[in-house]
């Protein structure tokens, strides 16, 4: 203790001095961290330490809610509500596991006649990250009527409170308007090439008969 002391005096008060030692360094706690994991959406990252279970995320309104996870809610126990024609059960608790390949499997095989009802068996809690794995799924996939068809239900039954609360669900609207406009853009120039394709297709046709 007493050269404990003597060397915290020394640091702070040197012979003829007016400011503490330079060259004293202090010492930080080390952390061992175990594991580091991403999100789906890359926004979130979480990472296990001796210090315990640390969540960061790149948005200012991300909660953590692990009283949500249960034993009860497993990637099988998706599985098994989707079997059983349980698709608004299976998609809540895909949302809950927040793992991207699960709810698209959920969304696309949710009977197109079934939407309207899942999307009503949605509570507000998800609704922005449901939109957000709209558009994740939209990006690539060639069932671009069925997606639009999510997006008409989850706006109809919800769309009122989503724009009373816009500043809320800003970003997940962004992210699902550019890419229903990147898939119209698409689909336009592949239509406008079928029917420049068609009209020569008909004038040669006339040609002949005319002939």
């Amino acid at each position: 203790e007493h050269d404990s002391a003597d060397e915290n005096d020394f640091s702070s008060h040197l012979p003829g001095a007016q400011r503490a030692d330079d060259g004293s360094r202090k010492s930080r706690v080390e952390v061992l961290t175990m594991q580091v994991a991403f999100s789906p959406t890359g926004r979130e990252w979480s990472t296990v330490s001796t210090e315990g279970l640390h969540v960061y995320s790149l948005d200012d309104d991300m909660i953590f809610d692990p009283l949500a996870l249960t034993e009860a809610v497993t990637p099988a126990a998706v599985q098994t509500n989707l079997r059983e024609g349980k698709y608004g059960m299976a998609l809540l608790m895909s949302l809950h596991l927040n793992e991207f390949a699960l709810v698209k499997a959920v969304i696309e095989d949710t009977p197109y006649e079934s939407i309207g009802l899942v999307v009503k068996s949605i509570g507000r809690q998800h609704l922005g990250q449901l939109t957000q794995f709209l558009s994740k799924c939209m990006e690539d996939s060639p069932h671009v009527e069925y997606y639009l068809q999510w997006c008409l239900e989850l706006l109809q039954t919800h769309g009122v409170y989503m724009e009373k609360n816009r500043g809320k669900y800003l970003r997940s609207f962004r992210a699902l308007f550019r890419v229903v406009q990147s898939r119209y853009a698409d689909l336009k120039t592949i239509c406008d090439d079928n029917k420049y394709s068609l009209q020569f297709l008909e004038s040669q046709a006339n040609l002949l008969l005319g002939e």
